[in-house]
């Protein structure tokens, strides 16, 4: 586990406390968003009865209906749900060490 440290001459402990609410905040407006990404994920693997993974590595543009947009469109929300999870991964593995 690798240690990030960050100084403040400005009250430490109230420093602290608000990095812990900005990091939570955030955690919590990217689970909002990872539901609704499933949400929208799930539209296209009902339609295409196909899961996303198995979308980008077997199906191209002309497999679907909306072909190119919809692809992108697809593609770019399984990468979204990609991004925010490894996102969500690293906020929620932090942990707060106060200094002695």
């Amino acid at each position: 586990m690798a240690d990030v440290l960050l100084k403040t001459s400005e009250q430490p402990q109230r420093a602290a406390t608000l990095l812990q609410a900005a990091v939570q905040g955030m955690i919590d407006r990217l689970e909002r968003s990872l539901q609704l990404t499933r949400r929208n994920l799930e539209v296209f693997e009902a339609k295409y009865h196909v899961s996303s993974e198995q979308f980008l590595q077997t199906l191209g543009a002309e497999d679907l209906e909306g072909q190119d947009l919809e692809y992108m469109e697809w593609q770019g929300e399984y990468q979204f749900f990609l991004e925010i999870t490894q996102d969500l991964k690293i906020l929620k593995g932090l942990e707060y060490v106060p200094q002695a």
